[in-house]
């Protein structure tokens, strides 16, 4: 199973975006070879951006859904604090909930968001070309 970060499902769902055709490519790639996953914390950030909730569930019912665990939570906070003491960067929590499931779930990484991976050194980051 891979997990989908929001950085590639927005383009993905969004044909207007600049990386629609790059998300969209790499989706079709890694659903050929192994099971998608998105967080729950990715049904969190499109339900702050869509109409109705059914839109939402039915944009996601490709992939299976990963709820947020007390081990990925606490690995989330802890390497949020360390990262905003050590990088004067405006980071945002859901970013390091959704990489801290990758790496709590042992699950490859696919996004298209190069920033802040050094804190999941054990997550296998794979990124949209």
């Amino acid at each position: 199973m891979i997990l989908v970060d929001t950085s590639v499902i927005v383009p993905w769902l969004d044909k207007q975006h600049a990386a629609h055709q790059a998300c969209t490519a790499a989706i079709e790639k890694w659903i050929q070879r192994d099971e998608l996953a998105v967080s729950a914390v990715t049904f969190a950030e499109l339900a702050a951006g869509a109409r109705t909730r059914e839109h939402v569930e039915e944009a996601l019912k490709l992939f299976h859904h990963v709820p947020v665990d007390f081990d990925s939570a606490w690995r989330a906070g802890q390497a949020f604090r360390q990262y905003r003491r050590k990088v004067n960067d405006d980071p945002v929590l859901p970013d390091f909930l959704i990489r801290a499931q990758a790496a709590s779930l042992n699950l490859p990484h696919l996004t298209n968001d190069r920033r802040r991976i050094k804190s999941f050194p054990e997550v296998d980051f794979v990124f949209v070309p």
